[in-house]
């Protein structure tokens, strides 16, 4: 199974659409930070795109764990968010201060 979390208007063809909005390719209407519909190990891809960054900073290792829980051991992990490079070097300085 190949799930598009956050997919709002965008119709991926063999994908399970997640979000919250209400379109008609809309498969599953629910947010993408609870996957309890989804059993641990059941999803070959996940594509999430500019939706992690709709999550606070204290919230995103939660997303992400859940995210991972539904992913297969050999499964894919696509995110795209804005100012990724910006926010990684963040997190490094501030690793580099504790």
């Amino acid at each position: 199974m190949k799930l598009h979390l956050g997919c709002g208007r965008k119709y991926i063809p063999g994908f399970v659409h997640v979000d919250l909005l209400d379109y008609d390719h809309i498969d599953h209407r629910m947010s993408v930070d609870d996957l309890s519909l989804f059993s641990n190990n059941s999803v070959e891809l996940i594509y999430a795109s500019h939706v992690l960054e709709h999550f606070g900073r204290h919230e995103t290792t939660g997303v992400l764990g859940e995210w991972y829980r539904v992913l297969q051991v050999a499964g894919v992990l696509r995110v795209a968010v804005p100012r990724f490079r910006g926010g990684c070097q963040q997190v490094l300085q501030n690793q580099k201060h504790h």
